[in-house]
Formats: structure tokens, C-alpha cells, sequence
């Protein structure tokens, strides 16, 4: 029989890389079809990652670990995967916005404002608010401040997930029976 590589750390990597591969074919999928500003399929990425951290930390769970999983070591698991998908993701954006299609950031400014126009804010406002986008809208500042969002939400997401899939010992395979 084979030994499994019970590690944390080495499972949650390849998790992260698989949550991560998955989310960059997802997106560019989305962006050969011109549907990479589509905000709803922006949120059904949200859901992938979920749905694939989930089927990994059971997965590790039930196959690896054979199914005793305590909070840490699932918690763990799911902050290495995130990084890890965070990071792939996040590499990817960043080489879109600057080598793949440089003028998107730009389409996002225009989608802005059309956004606000069609609530009405008044021109005036409207220059100001695209002036102070303007300045963070720059390739390097969104890759940080992707980062920091992604495993920001992602630890909220592990937490949430390591505790509905935590299992403990039983206690009752180490009770000795006295007599």
C-alpha cells in the first residue's frame, strides 16, 4: 500500500494550485468570450473557489487524513490553498492588465462611469470620483490590493469551511477500561 503525504502544508499546495489553475482557465474562458467584466461570472469564481476548498479540505479529510481532521490542520489546509490560488490568480490579472489586454483597465473606468451615470451623479462629482479611481487603477496596486482582499475573504471562507468539516479523535478509542 502506498504511504499518503499526510502534510498540511504539501496538500494545501496542490489544492492551492488546483483552486488556482481552475480559476485562471475560468477567467480565461470569460475573457475569449468578452465576458471578463460580466460581474455576475465574477461572482460564480467566488463560488468555484468555494466549491473546490470545500471538495479539498474533505478530500484531505476522508482520503488523506483518514477522516480525523481537527480545526488547525483544516484551517491550515484552507489558508495554504488560498495563498496559493490567491496568488496564482493574482499573477494571472496582473499579466493581463499589462502584456495580455492593456487597455481593460481602462474598459473598467468606462463601465464605471457609465455605472454612476445611469444613477444620475452629476458631472461634476463624476469627473472628481474617475479622477480618484484613476489613481488606483494602476496594474501593480490592484495585484496588492487583490491579494489582500482574496486572503482576507479567504481566511473568513477557511474558517468557515475547517469548522463544518473539522473531525476529531473519538475519545472513545482511547478509553481504557478499568476493572
Amino acid at each position: 500500500m502506498e504511504k499518503k503525504n499526510t502534510s498540511v502544508l504539501y496538500n494545501g499546495l496542490v489544492w492551492g494550485f488546483i483552486i488556482g489553475f481552475a480559476g485562471v482557465i475560468y477567467n480565461v474562458i470569460l475573457y475569449m468570450t468578452d465576458q471578463n467584466l460580466n460581474q455576475t461570472l465574477g461572482y460564480l469564481a467566488i463560488l468555484i473557489t468555494i466549491v473546490l476548498l470545500v471538495i479539498g479540505i474533505r478530500s484531505f479529510r476522508d482520503t488523506v487524513r483518514e477522516g480525523i481532521l481537527p480545526f488547525g490542520p483544516a484551517f491550515g489546509f484552507g489558508m495554504v490553498a488560498i495563498v496559493v490560488s490567491s496568488l496564482i490568480g493574482i499573477i494571472y490579472a496582473y499579466i493581463l492588465w499589462t502584456v495580455i489586454d492593456p487597455d481593460i483597465i481602462g474598459k473598467m473606468m468606462e463601465m464605471q462611469t457609465e455605472k454612476m451615470l445611469d444613477k444620475g451623479v452629476p458631472e461634476e462629482a463624476l469627473d472628481q470620483a474617475m479622477n480618484m479611481t484613476a489613481k488606483f487603477m494602476k496594474p501593480g496596486f490592484m495585484a496588492a490590493m487583490g491579494l489582500v482582499s482574496s486572503v482576507f475573504f479567504g481566511t473568513i471562507i477557511s474558517l468557515i469551511v475547517a469548522a463544518i468539516f473539522k473531525r476529531e479523535e473519538s475519545t472513545e478509542d482511547h478509553v481504557v477500561e478499568e476493572e
